[in-house]
């Protein structure tokens, strides 16, 4: 083979090396921002619940009481429209970016989010129906599902807000 001939297929494959690499890196970093945005994102809205917990833990305790002390007329609940989790509902195909552990979590907050607003959402359509012991039993599934979900996601959230930096 002639030495120019050689020189040019060299060239053509370090050229080719080169952008191989740099897509690579480029595909890297890519990731690893979108993980630090996913992860941050996920962190802001879940910590958006939280200074509803308490709240929401008092009207369960106390319609739980009522029903005990068989004054169940004196609770009343509104309509409760079921709030939508905006980044979750947009995020859950890419959850895979925070890995495992992290996708595992965020998904078991998220589920015991729904339960729980499920439920809510049936006793505030359906308490004056609902027996003693039905209203009973669904008052206590939903404060043990928003206590599971606040359980796991206050160290998920640290975990997160870590993971973005912020």
């Amino acid at each position: 083979m002639s030495d120019p001939l050689l020189a040019a297929i060299i060239a053509a494959s370090a050229a080719l090396i080169v952008a191989f690499l740099n897509s690579i890196l480029a595909e890297v970093f890519r990731r690893y921002r979108d993980r630090k945005a996913l992860a941050a994102a996920i962190a802001g809205e879940l910590a958006s619940y939280e200074p509803a917990l308490p709240i929401i833990q008092q009207i369960l305790r106390t319609t739980i009481q009522a029903i005990e002390a068989e004054a169940r007329n004196t609770i009343v609940f509104r309509p409760f429209e079921k709030p939508k989790d905006f980044v979750f509902e947009k995020a859950v195909e890419r959850l895979g970016l925070l890995g495992p552990k992290f996708a595992e979590d965020v998904v078991y907050v998220y589920s015991n989010l729904n339960a729980f607003r499920v439920s809510f959402g049936l006793i505030s359509t359906h308490f004056i129906e609902m027996s003693d012991a039905e209203a009973h039993a669904r008052c206590a599934a939903c404060l043990d599902a928003v206590e599971r979900a606040a359980q796991r996601g206050k160290p998920l959230i640290a975990a997160l807000k870590k993971v973005a930096g912020t």
